[in-house]
């Protein structure tokens, strides 16, 4: 059998038995010829020739052997994997360019049958995509969707661990308003101070808080005209009125226990030295004059003496005089800072500030300079003690927590409570009303240093 009719008996092969088409009739009719019988509709189709089974070779064409067609599995594994890789292709880069949507569009005419397998249909190509993607997408890295930005919050105040946080309420008594210096110890006219800062303000700062012993007057320090100088006014912060007016500078009043005198510490001549006044600013006495500082004055509760400090040594340390500067004993000796100190209300002890061991802290001693003992201990300082009414607590100011603030704690250095919170620092000098009910202090917090007073721990 010729090239062309091989061809066309493989296309009846491949045909329906019951084809009536032109060449499936003249095939069946030329192998009748050659076997010797018809081939019926529906009878058993024979193999075309060169296939076997009994088919007879074409005319003038040898007979072969028929060859094994079984493939390799080296082969069938190569083939494999060379088409997992096609479909795999194929699959990328019908998701990455969309081209998998045209799953969905109609099915195009069929092309015309040229004997081979019929092309897979769109739901095999699916299904094919589907499988390699299943296998494919494991080793696929999604793109994680973008996050929302949540709107920002106000940032909350920290609360420093290892403190017992009070919420006092404290209100401000005084902002000291622009006002014309005055001749010495004379009286001002009575004024109405703000209780806010306003823009307007000329800034000033008011510091060296001391409650009077009947509780009815706070003496302070302030610069409101300039030049440090000492001020009283009522504890709710009306009637300012200036006590001393001098080129040099007035501070650290401290009221006698019966609220006739107050001392305090100025430079007017100098070197800052003690001095003493009258309540209302006259009579003037200096204490000490040498030619080092001394200064911050603290009355004892009977009156008699004046403990301050001073580094006529060469150091800073913690002195005793009679109130008329008589009689001067030191109380402490050591190569540290001692400074600010404090009378007990009991007249027994005496609480100040040192650096003796590092860090300055707070120390109490007897009134004598006897038994010293240290009552805080934090890397980030104590300062200023005050004592309360009772004699049972000390406030004093730290910067524990990042700034300056009033801490309260018992006698023994146990206790410890932080009663102020800001960003700001609230520092000086903390001053307990007589009735231990409240507690003056200065701050910043408004901008310039202005006096407060807020409620004491119960």
């Amino acid at each position: 059998m010729s090239r062309s009719s091989r061809g066309r008996a493989e296309w009846y092969y491949n045909h329906p038995p019951a084809c009536t088409c032109a060449d499936c009739t003249r095939l069946r009719r030329i192998w009748a010829a050659q076997a010797g019988s018809d081939d019926p509709p529906g009878a058993d189709r024979p193999a075309p020739p060169g296939r076997g089974n009994g088919a007879p070779p074409a005319p003038n064409q040898p007979s072969q052997p028929e060859k094994p067609r079984s493939i390799g599995w080296g082969s069938r594994i190569i083939a494999i994997l060379v088409a997992a890789l096609g479909i795999a292709a194929i699959a990328i880069w019908l998701f990455v360019f969309g081209g998998i949507n045209s799953f969905d569009r109609p099915a195009a005419s069929a092309p015309p049958d040229t004997g081979g397998s019929p092309p897979p249909s769109d739901a095999e190509l699916q299904a094919m995509v589907a499988a390699v993607l299943t296998e494919v997408a494991p080793t696929l890295t999604p793109v994680p969707p973008p996050t929302p930005t949540a709107a920002p919050t106000a940032a909350a105040t920290p609360t420093r661990p290892g403190h017992v946080i009070p919420t006092p309420s404290t209100i401000q008594v005084w902002q000291a308003p622009t006002i014309v210096a005055t001749p010495t110890r004379q009286r001002l006219p009575t004024r109405t101070p703000s209780v806010a800062p306003t823009a307007a303000a000329t800034e000033t700062n008011d510091r060296w808080t001391a409650w009077s012993p009947d509780g009815r007057q706070i003496a302070f320090g302030s610069d409101q005209d300039g030049v440090w100088n000492i001020y009283v006014m009522n504890a709710d912060g009306s009637n300012v009125v200036q006590l001393t007016n001098n080129p040099g500078y007035d501070g650290f009043p401290a009221w006698s226990p019966d609220g006739s005198r107050i001392a305090f510490e100025s430079g007017r001549d100098g070197d800052p030295e003690i001095y003493v006044m009258n309540a209302d600013g006259s009579d003037v006495v200096q204490l000490t004059n040498n030619g080092d500082e001394d200064g911050a004055p603290a009355w004892s509760p009977d009156g008699r003496r004046i403990a301050f400090h001073s580094n006529r040594d060469g150091n800073w340390e913690i002195y005793v005089m009679n109130a008329d500067g008589s009689n001067v004993v030191q109380l402490t000796n050591n190569r540290g800072r001692d400074g600010a100190p404090a009378w007990s209300p009991d007249g027994r002890r005496i609480a100040f500030h040192s650096n003796r061991d590092g860090d300055l802290e707070i120390y109490v001693m007897n009134a004598d300079g006897s038994y010293v003992v240290q009552l805080t201990n934090n890397s980030s300082g104590a300062v200023n003690p005050a004592w309360s009414p009772d004699s049972r607590r000390i406030a004093f100011v730290s910067y524990r927590g990042g700034d300056w603030e009033i801490y309260v704690m018992n006698a023994d250095g146990s206790n410890v409570a932080q009663l102020t919170n800001n960003r700001d620092w609230d520092s000086s000098s903390p001053a307990w009303s007589p009735d231990g009910r409240r507690i003056a202090f200065n701050s910043n917090r408004d901008g310039d240093e202005d006096i407060y007073v807020m409620d004491a721990p119960p």
